[in-house]
Formats: C-alpha cells, sequence, structure tokens
C-alpha cells in the first residue's frame, strides 16, 4: 500500500477530496487493478503485488504566473482561474509507509514527460533564453525548492488543527505543477506550428522515402505509407484530410452548406437507426446524406464504425441474444452484408468495429472479441476489396481497464488486431473530452499528443475518426451505486455542476471550445502518422435524438457556425493552400 498526502489552503490536511476518475498505472503505462480511497487526508491506493506503480486522477491545476505575450510563442487561452480540472499522473512509485506529496509527484512526472517530449521532438536547440524554456526552468527550479522542503519536513504524525511541515512544500509543488503543465502545453503547440509546413510541403515525407530507400536499396511502394527501419511510426504522403460527421437524423440546406466546408464527409452508420426493429431496415435518412455528398458535394464518404457495440448504438431487440454469442455472430454478419453491400460504390473507407476492447455492454470472452473482429474485416474486405479498413479504439488512454478485467487494455487489443495479418489498413482514434461518459475526461494538450504518438509507433497510418469537446457543460446520466452500467431503469441525473469530466483553461464556452480545436486540429495535423482527422459532429441536436456528446457540434443545428466551426473552416481552408493554419 502507498499514499498520498493532501492539503488545503490553510495547510491543513484536507478533510475532503474528490476522488473522480481516479487509477492505478501499471506495467506499459496501463490502468492497475487496486482500491483508491480518500481518508484522514490522505489518498491511500491498496493493490496486489510489488510492482511499482504510479496514480492518475483528475486534480484542479491553479494558474501559473502570468508571462508576456512573445512571438515565438502562439497563444493560447489566459487562464483567470486555473488552468482547468484535468487528468494528470505522477512516476511510478514503490510500495512504502510514509505519504507521498501528491502535488510533488504530480509536478515531478510533468517536467519529466516535457524533457522527454523536448528530446524526443528535438526541441533542445531552442535557446535557454526563449521564453517556453525560461517557464519550464522556472518549473524546474520550483519543483527543487518543493522537494527540498519536503524532504526537510519534520517526519511524524500530523497535530490535528496546526498547518502541516509539509503545507510549504505542497504549496511550492503546485506552482511548478501549474508553471510546468502550462510550459508543455505551449512547447506541445510550438512543436505542431514548426511540423506543420514541413509536412504541407512534403518534406517530412520525402526525408521518409530518402531514409528508407537507403536503409532498404530500394524505394518504397508508390502511394503508400513509408515506416522507416528504426523511426517506428509510419509517415504518410499527401496532406492530411479534415472531415466531419453527420447526423442522419439532421438534414437541411444550411447544415449541407456547412458540411461542404470539409474534405470528407463521415457517416455514422448506427445499427439501431439502420434497424430500430428486427427485419425492418430504414436507411432513408442515411442515404440522403450520402447521396448528397457524392452527387452535389462532391465529397468522400467515409462510414462507421459499422459494428459498436454500446448501448447508444445497438437496437434494443438485439439484446434478447446477447448471452447466446453463436446468434448474436450470425446477426452480425448479417448487418454487415447488409450496410458494406449497399455503399460499396459509395464509401471510400470503413471503419469496420468500435470499442469491443473496452466490452462494457454486450459482455464477451476474449476469444469472442478477437472473433468478432476478424469477422468484421474480413466480411467487409470479401464484400468490398477496394475499401480500406480501419479499426477503432474507443478510450484510447484505458481507464476503463482498471475496473473490468474482462476488458481489454486498448493498445494490447490494437496490437493483437494488427498481428492478426488481415490486412488493416489503418487503426483508428477517438479524442474526445469533456463529457462525463467513461473515457472522456479532460486532458492536457500534450498527453493528447503523447497518446497519438504512443499508437502511431505501431507502424500503422492513424485517423482520427471522432476528436471534440463540448461548448458547455453538461449533464449527464450516471448508474446509481451498485447497479450495472446501461440499466435504463436504474439511471439518475447528476446535474452538470455535481457531475464534471472536468474544464481545459476555462468552463467550457464557445470560445473555449474554439481554442481547445484550433489547438488540437493542429497538433493532428502536425504529426505525420495522421490521414485523417474528423470532428465528432457537424451540428449541435435539435430532435429527440442526442448526440453522442451534447453541445459538441461545430454549427448550431439551425446551421450557424459557433466559434469553432469558423476556426474549423479556416483550418480546412488554410490546409488545403498548404499554408499552416492560424491559432
Amino acid at each position: 500500500m502507498f499514499s498520498f498526502a493532501v492539503f488545503d489552503a490553510a495547510g491543513l490536511p484536507r478533510e475532503s477530496f474528490e476522488l473522480r476518475g481516479e487509477h492505478l498505472i501499471g506495467n506499459d503505462d496501463m490502468p492497475a487493478q487496486a482500491e483508491i480511497r480518500f481518508e484522514g487526508g490522505l489518498v491511500r491506493c491498496t493493490k496486489a503485488g510489488p510492482e511499482a506503480a504510479g496514480i492518475c486522477l483528475m486534480v484542479d491545476v491553479p494558474a501559473p504566473p502570468p508571462t508576456p505575450p512573445s512571438p515565438g510563442i502562439p497563444a493560447l487561452p489566459t487562464p483567470s482561474q486555473g488552468l482547468g480540472q484535468m487528468m494528470l499522473r505522477t512516476c511510478f512509485l514503490p510500495k512504502r509507509e510514509d505519504p507521498y506529496l501528491l502535488s510533488l509527484e504530480l509536478a515531478r512526472h510533468r517536467i519529466m514527460i516535457a524533457l522527454c517530449k523536448l528530446e524526443e521532438w528535438g526541441m533542445f536547440e531552442l535557446s535557454p533564453d526563449h521564453p517556453a524554456m525560461v517557464q519550464l526552468e522556472s518549473a524546474r527550479l520550483k519543483f527543487g525548492e518543493a522537494l527540498v522542503a519536503d524532504r526537510g519536513a519534520a517526519a511524524g504524525p500530523v497535530v490535528p488543527g496546526k498547518p502541516s511541515s509539509r503545507a510549504w512544500a505542497d504549496k511550492l509543488a503546485w506552482e511548478a505543477l501549474a508553471i510546468a503543465v502550462d510550459a508543455s502545453e505551449k512547447l506541445t503547440v510550438m512543436h505542431a506550428a514548426r511540423e506543420i509546413p514541413r509536412r504541407l510541403s512534403g518534406a517530412l515525407f520525402e526525408e521518409a522515402k530518402a531514409r528508407y530507400t537507403k536503409l532498404i536499396g530500394d524505394p518504397p511502394p508508390a502511394g503508400q505509407h513509408v515506416v522507416v527501419p528504426g523511426m517506428g511510426t509510419a509517415v504518410v504522403p499527401g496532406l492530411p484530410q479534415v472531415g466531419i460527421a453527420v447526423s442522419p437524423a439532421q438534414f437541411s440546406e444550411p447544415l449541407q452548406k456547412a458540411a461542404a466546408g470539409a474534405d470528407f464527409v463521415h457517416m455514422p452508420v448506427r445499427w439501431n437507426d439502420l434497424e430500430p426493429v428486427e427485419g425492418k431496415l430504414s436507411f432513408a435518412t442515411t442515404d440522403r446524406w450520402i447521396e448528397w455528398a457524392v452527387r452535389t458535394a462532391k465529397l468522400p464518404v467515409t462510414a462507421g464504425p459499422i459494428l459498436d457495440l454500446r448501448a447508444l448504438c445497438l437496437p434494443e431487440w438485439l439484446y434478447i441474444w446477447e448471452n447466446d454469442y453463436e446468434t448474436m455472430r450470425d446477426m452480425v454478419v448479417e448487418h454487415i452484408t447488409q450496410v458494406v453491400t449497399r455503399y460499396r460504390r459509395t464509401v471510400t473507407r470503413w471503419t469496420v468495429c468500435s470499442g469491443l476492447h473496452v466490452n462494457s455492454n454486450v459482455k464477451l470472452s476474449y476469444e469472442q472479441i478477437m472473433d468478432l473482429t476478424k469477422v468484421c474485416i474480413l466480411l467487409t474486405k470479401k464484400i468490398h476489396p477496394q475499401g480500406k479498413i480501419a479499426v477503432e479504439i474507443q478510450e484510447p488512454f484505458g481507464e476503463y481497464f482498471a475496473n473490468d478485467r474482462k476488458s481489454l487494455p486498448p493498445t494490447f487489443y490494437a496490437e493483437s488486431v494488427l498481428n492478426l495479418g488481415l490486412g488493416v489498413d489503418a487503426l483508428a482514434l477517438r479524442v474526445q473530452v469533456g463529457a462525463p461518459v467513461s473515457g472522456q475526461t479532460v486532458r492536457d494538450l500534450m498527453s493528447l499528443s503523447a497518446l497519438v504518438d504512443r499508437y502511431a509507433a505501431m507502424e500503422r497510418p492513424l485517423h482520427i475518426t471522432a476528436v471534440g469537446a463540448p461548448s458547455a457543460a453538461q449533464a449527464a446520466a450516471q448508474p446509481k451505486s451498485g447497479t450495472a452500467p446501461g440499466d435504463d431503469d436504474d439511471q439518475v441525473v447528476i446535474p452538470a455542476r455535481e457531475f464534471s469530466a472536468g474544464r481545459w483553461r476555462g468552463a467550457w464556452s464557445e470560445a473555449i471550445q474554439a481554442d481547445w480545436a484550433a489547438a488540437v486540429l493542429s497538433m493532428l495535423a502536425s504529426k505525420p502518422s495522421v490521414q485523417s482527422i474528423c470532428w465528432q459532429e457537424l451540428a449541435d441536436a435539435s430532435g429527440p435524438r442526442l448526440p453522442e456528446m451534447q453541445f459538441g457540434g461545430l454549427f448550431q443545428s439551425s446551421g450557424t457556425p459557433k466559434a469553432a466551426g469558423q476556426k474549423f473552416l479556416h483550418l480546412v481552408a488554410a490546409l488545403r493552400e498548404k499554408k499552416a493554419p492560424a491559432l
């Protein structure tokens, strides 16, 4: 067992500390099963086994000291009430009796990951007097002060009602953390701004081709991505394509005009939309969008996931067979056959399945998860040999695995799929934050960038099939204590102020959504492995069916663009002209 001390503003042990999204990080940076609770001013963690582990949890990051604007650093929102409420983690720590200082360990990991990324991104050539490096050095020095203060604090029991001897160290550590998070986000945006011109000019791809030819002796196949031996990442040719997902339930001229500004249209094909009643197919709402995209807008169409077992995607009648795998498998085969056969002449890329590894709704064994994955891949390729195939990874940070050992870690699942050797063309990722559902808690920009880098190391092109954040805080239906997720009879609505997925540099608003979208879309477009990026939803919903993320659209239901919609269109236009988008 190990524990973490937390203090209030007066230097006293916290009487309460809301744990949210908390889990331990074990081997391969995957969530580890453990009991985590708060009592007596300590966050206590109990896990099996002697291995070192880190803790990941949501914390409020205070505002750093103000820094003057610099022409070398793209602007980010200036926080007044703090950098936000986001998921942060510690380094791996051995078990010990004395409690660690939570703020100190969070700051230690943040500074470490910032320095690692500086080396990985080749940014150590920045001069020591560069504003971002000055800020990072300030965080390092502040962390050193906190470390010395903590080690010098008197050991022993805390005296009730009196400030702890570690309170000063705690204060310094929170300051170090705030500076380090702010600096790391600025460095992430700077790296994106530096790499985008190289990608748009084709320099990144030409460099990869030259290295590949030098090492292998032959040039890579024309039009294919390049994987340079030892480089550990795929480099795709051409510009990153930026698209938008449309809702079958919304179809109007203003929305068509809005969607026409994207590079492609993504069509969800949720089973419960296409077959709400068993045996009665309903393609009309999907047909009209695809027909408009192909005939009128002349835009490519991608579609999927064809199979998604989340509750919001499955028809009610299918649950009759959830414990009869063979029958359910037959129905999956029929569903895939109907969808792919109907749209194989119009869809260029299929997301064949999504989230099977999360295993949160219809429970499957490992063998069944992999069998359904193979069915989705092979059947789609058989019906549509020319179509591109991608397998989507939901909740790519893998928090769910800490609480459900019948699920599969996301990276393990992705590697297992690629090792099947079935010709999967790419991996797909969902990068969504701000919705109070599993896997969508807020992460900082450097954490999101590091996530993409991790999946890029699997040497396949990446499609970001759902990226997004809301323009307002939102309520969510959460299961009552002791009930199973997905049981509608046991749902209770918790107001947004009582249940939050976090915030980024301010409460979620149209302005914050726009700033987040500009920073994240630019970061994704700079990655050499990212072939396409798709915003999660064209417009906010106005009908009876709510979208996956409320207020997560780029446009109002009337077709009026939000601030994020305007920045999205500017980014698409800039990339088409091979210009770096302005933040």
